[in-house]
């Protein structure tokens, strides 16, 4: 018996799978029969004799097969390598190894050490966390063309180089943003029903390019799990971690960092600091109070009044601020998920 989850549902399907020629049937427990060309399929992980299928097109699409898989099945998806750089110029155990060497010296170094490791990461091993945990949101992603273009020119007055980013909306009811593993950046719809406008939201989104733009995540994905991610990623073992992924906690100094990334980021593009100011403001107000259900940049980003103020200082009288979007651009993209279509 194998386990489907389509990526947009999030109900767990059993299923028996069966190979037939180019062709992977799946049973459903209800007797409906499905027939998946072989050819959309692809390997996302082998572990311990079992497989787990991507399908192409459906992000978050997961077919989970155990062991022992029928040979039939199994012989349709070999094994294969391309770990990238370095790595598989050097073997796959022999890069194990060199991480099993710096895993010692993170436990010697402690807590400083991943920020120093961080940036020696390969970039393919951030990549695969970051896949499997935005695919984790299966169709809750927002897009309308409009609204597209409104957070790819927001994105693009932030950073120098926005096509490296991918920055999307996520239609959850979660006051939050979040810099995730792989150069992504998640916005969620309540969010953006929070802000006043989007200066505001600009700032917020800054602070997270700062969070990727200075390898912050990679560190705290080393703090929270040590090397040994990076040989669970390369032996296949992602799914497993991606819940614990989502609770990454930056360090104070990290985010004290990101504040002044995010400050000159909107000095350049020259978008307000003050609104961000009042953003925090409000929030500040709630810390150490009972919690607002759905309030989580709470729980993921340490909140103060001297955050506040630090944006306040940065407000310029003698700057001719523009804003970062018009109104139409604004109501276009602050309603992208009210729209209901989703990518």
């Amino acid at each position: 018996m194998a386990v489907l989850y389509d990526g947009q549902s999030g109900l767990r399907r059993d299923v028996v799978p069966a190979r037939e020629a180019d062709t992977l049937v799946l049973t459903h427990g209800d007797g409906t029969i499905e027939r998946l060309p072989l050819a959309e399929l692809f390997l996302v992980e082998r572990r311990a004799g079992a497989l787990t299928l991507g399908r192409t097109g459906l992000e978050g699409w997961r077919l989970r097969l155990p062991a022992p898989v029928d040979p039939a099945v199994d012989a349709a998806f070999p094994q294969t390598q391309g770990y990238g750089r370095w790595i598989d110029r050097l073997g796959l155990w022999a890069a194990l190894a060199a991480f099993a060497a710096a895993s010692a010296a993170v436990v010697a170094i402690g807590y400083l050490a991943p920020a120093v490791l961080a940036p020696l990461v390969p970039d393919a091993v951030e990549q695969a966390y970051g896949e499997a945990l935005v695919g984790d949101f299966g169709g809750n992603y927002c897009l309308t063309p409009a609204g597209g273009r409104a957070l790819d020119k927001l994105v693009a007055k932030l950073d120098g180089k926005p096509g490296e980013l991918k920055v999307r909306v996520v239609d959850l009811d979660l006051v939050n943003a979040a810099a995730l593993p792989g150069k992504h950046i998640v916005l969620f719809d309540a969010l953006l029903e929070k802000v006043s406008g989007p200066d505001e939201l600009a700032g917020i989104l800054a602070h997270e390019i700062a969070h990727v733009r200075e390898r912050h995540v990679t560190a705290a994905l080393l703090r929270q799990f040590g090397v040994g991610i990076i040989a669970a990623t390369l032996g296949g073992s992602v799914g497993g971690n991606v819940d614990s992924i989502a609770a990454l906690r930056f360090t104070r100094g990290a985010e004290r960092e990101a504040d002044r990334g995010a400050i000159a980021r909107l000095q350049a593009a020259r978008i307000n600091p003050a609104p961000t100011a009042r953003f925090f403001e409000a929030l500040a107000r709630a810390e150490g109070a009972v919690r607002v259900p759905g309030l989580a940049y709470l729980s993921t980003h340490p909140m103060s009044a001297e955050r506040k103020a630090l944006f306040d200082r940065a407000a310029r009288a003698d700057i001719r601020y523009q804003p970062a979007l018009s109104p139409t651009e604004w109501a276009a993209l602050k309603t992208m998920c009210g729209s209901r279509q989703r990518r």
